[in-house]
């Protein structure tokens, strides 16, 4: 007769496998990989279009990683879509026969990098993109959704790339002109500050009669001196009768009047 064991014993050893099992996944845990897309993308009818995808991986990417985007077209009821493309082993394969001819491998996995570029857009492209990535053992990842919307020129939003590129040469354009007001601006000044203390004194006029001395011009009656320097006060010329008599002439002869200097 075989030998049963309790159902005490069973439930003990029914948890001791529980705990083991435990152990071991917590040991090695499942990887999840982190995959990122655009929530929209604006392309011109006509043109070709990239649609981009980057990932976050744990692991060292390996040969086996993938990339599949599949396409839900605008207004369709289909929650999972059709293949369109499929990146494994450094190949590309299309799917669909919407895309076949048009769609082409535009990333690099060692660059974490699953966008694919496609070309001659049209308004029947309109739709959800989503990009799925696989790199095992990290393969729990969740799929990155894109819409995208394919509209006339006139319609592209302002913020397409000839919009920022213009605001960037604009802004720099502005700070080099601000650069050289502010420049001319200091210049001027300082040129104000250097000139501070300057005083003309205009030369008398009366020296031009004084007889056997040639008159001076005004320009070398201006002189320029530091503030520090002396100045001396003007000369002024008076009338003076040595003789006191009548028939005496009258003699011009200097007499400073004030003699003001400055400390």
């Amino acid at each position: 007769m075989e030998p049963r064991l309790s159902n005490r014993s069973y439930n003990r050893v029914q948890w001791l496998c529980s705990f083991a099992i435990c152990a071991i996944i917590g040991t090695y845990p499942v990887a999840s990989i982190e995959v990122y897309t655009l929530s929209e993308v604006f392309v011109e009818n006509g043109t070709t279009g990239i649609l981009k995808c980057t990932f976050k991986s744990n692991q060292v990417i390996s040969s086996q990683a993938s990339v599949s985007w599949s396409f839900i077209p605008e207004g369709s009821l289909d929650s999972t879509g059709e293949s369109i493309f499929h990146y494994a082993g450094g190949k590309g394969f299309p799917g669909s026969t919407q895309f076949k001819s048009r769609v082409e491998w535009a990333g690099d996995l060692n660059k974490k990098d699953g966008s694919i570029r496609v070309s001659k857009m049209q308004f029947q492209d309109n739709g959800t993109y989503t990009c799925d990535v696989k790199n095992p053992p990290d393969i729990s990842g969740k799929p990155s959704l894109t819409k995208l919307r394919v509209v006339k020129k006139e319609s592209l939003p302002q913020t397409s790339p000839a919009v920022i590129v213009g605001g960037v040469i604009g802004a720099i354009i502005g700070v080099i002109i601000i650069a050289v007001v502010a420049y001319l601006l200091i210049r001027v000044m300082r040129s104000t500050r250097d000139y501070e203390g300057c005083t003309s004194i205009e030369s008398v006029s009366t020296q031009a009669a004084r007889p056997g001395k040639k008159a001076e011009s005004s320009t070398e009656g201006s002189r320029c001196s530091s503030p520090s320097a002396p100045v001396q006060g003007p000369v002024i010329y008076a009338q003076l009768d040595h003789s006191g008599s009548k028939s005496s002439f009258h003699k011009m002869e200097p007499v400073v009047y004030a003699d003001i200097r400055k400390n």
